[in-house]
């Protein structure tokens, strides 16, 4: 729970971290946000412990808050979870949302076109349906889950552009599953899953390169193929 006073300094902080403002594993201290981000010590400090609970970032009694470091076997591990929390929410829609959700989606298409630029906004959108639209446990569970997969997914993003991004991938689902006919996209989810799980230690890597070079707030290609190209 974040009280509605700490909310500006959680939104902006969790911003920062999705959008890949902060080096994978480094240290997050409230001296250095006071100064980057304007709010005072207590809403910061209320922002992070919240993201903790979330598992956005990590906390170590004795040393403090850190950005979550990439790891292939948990990467793997929530990548799952958001797959089948995915299919499980589109399960759970009673038949009476699925015209709204529908409706719902004809309008935020617009928007998703609109943010496609920020991984934050996209994730802000698919959290917005999942809370209004699907039973409460699973809707969050998902925003969790999509949260925490985000930034190794805008960078996967980044460096497949051709392959789309999951926030298109989820409102494909979702159309689909707001639709009163069987849902026949479950394939084709997996597949966009499953493509981005094969490719994970070479993302992976490219990231951390990418980091100790200066951590650019936008992983072009081009960086990303430079990055790449160090390590062999």
């Amino acid at each position: 729970m974040i009280y509605q006073s700490s909310r500006p300094a959680y939104q902006t902080l969790k911003r920062k971290i999705i959008d890949g403002d902060l080096p994978f594993g480094a240290p997050i201290t409230v001296k250095t946000l006071e100064v980057e981000m304007g709010f005072s010590a207590i809403p910061i400090r209320e922002a992070l412990i919240a993201l903790a609970a979330e598992d956005l970032i990590d906390f170590f009694p004795g040393r403090g808050f850190f950005n979550k470091r990439l790891e292939a076997q948990s990467l793997v591990l929530r990548l799952d979870l958001l797959q089948h929390l995915l299919l499980a929410s589109a399960i759970a829609l009673p038949d009476s949302r699925r015209r709204i959700l529908r409706k719902r989606l004809l309008r935020d298409a617009t928007r998703l076109r609109s943010v496609s630029e920020s991984v934050f906004e996209n994730v802000c959108l698919l959290s917005d349906i999942f809370d209004t639209y699907f039973v409460h446990p699973t809707a969050i569970f998902t925003r969790t889950a999509i949260a925490q997969c985000a930034r190794y997914l805008l960078i996967d993003e980044q460096r497949h552009e051709a392959d789309g991004n999951l926030a298109k991938a989820a409102f494909s689902y979702l159309w689909q599953a707001s639709s009163p006919q069987p849902v026949t996209l479950a394939e084709e989810l997996a597949a966009f899953f499953e493509a981005r799980k094969v490719r994970i230690d070479e993302t992976i890597e490219a990231a951390k390169q990418r980091d100790l070079l200066g951590n650019p707030s936008k992983f072009s290609s081009a960086a990303f193929d430079a990055a790449t190209t160090k390590t062999t």
